[in-house]
């Protein structure tokens, strides 16, 4: 019996109508309020400029708005870690869903880049 392409362990065309997607967990229409925390980063940064633009009082030695740019940079990753540790999609390691995703069932290219 001659060789075939199961026995020599290369597979075929992929069918375009597979998603590489399917069977993975997504997370369509699931609320994810966690996301509000990243918010957290750009009201600290952008409020330095109205409320944190003095000299005075100094903390630590060094100016106000020196020591809330510091606080800002040293907050933001805390914040954006629990934004990511809240989020449903984090918690079941769902797949993101992209409008690029929908383009795969449309008869349109996908593989190419």
């Amino acid at each position: 019996m001659p060789p075939t392409a199961e026995d020599s362990g290369e597979q075929g065309p992929p069918d375009p109508a597979v998603s590489p997607l399917d069977g993975l967990p997504t997370v369509r229409g699931v609320a994810r309020p966690s996301l509000w925390l990243l918010l957290v980063p750009v009201v600290l940064y952008g409020l330095a400029p109205l409320v944190a633009n003095r000299i005075e009082p100094r903390i630590l030695g060094i100016p106000f708005l020196l020591a809330w740019v510091i606080a800002a940079t040293v907050i933001s990753p805390l914040a954006i870690w629990l934004a990511a540790r809240l989020d449903p999609a984090y918690r079941t390691n769902a797949v993101e869903p992209l409008p690029a995703d929908d383009l795969m069932g449309t008869g349109t290219e996908g593989g190419s880049r």
